[in-house]
């Protein structure tokens, strides 16, 4: 099967991603934007810079938040402008 060793793996892109900005959504409908500081092989997540959204709007702020990986439905990159 040729085409899964050129497939992505979507640990291995979070991984390579540090340091770079994401959008997470969690199953409970939170969302945060801010820095990945860190990843583990259970998508549990550490951000700096963290903002808590609802409807797009910033409603809170926070210097650092661990995400659970059990709790998220996705992580979205930000593209770099």
């Amino acid at each position: 099967m040729s085409q899964s060793s050129s497939a992505k793996r979507p640990l291995t892109t979070l991984q390579k991603s540090t340091k770079k900005r994401v959008t997470v959504r969690l199953k409970n409908e939170v969302e945060y934007k801010g820095k990945m500081d860190n990843v583990d092989s259970y998508m549990n997540l550490i951000m700096t810079d963290a903002e808590e959204l609802h409807e797009d709007k910033t409603i809170a702020n926070y210097g650092r938040v661990i995400v659970r990986g059990n709790n998220v439905l996705f992580i979205k990159l930000e593209d770099e402008l």
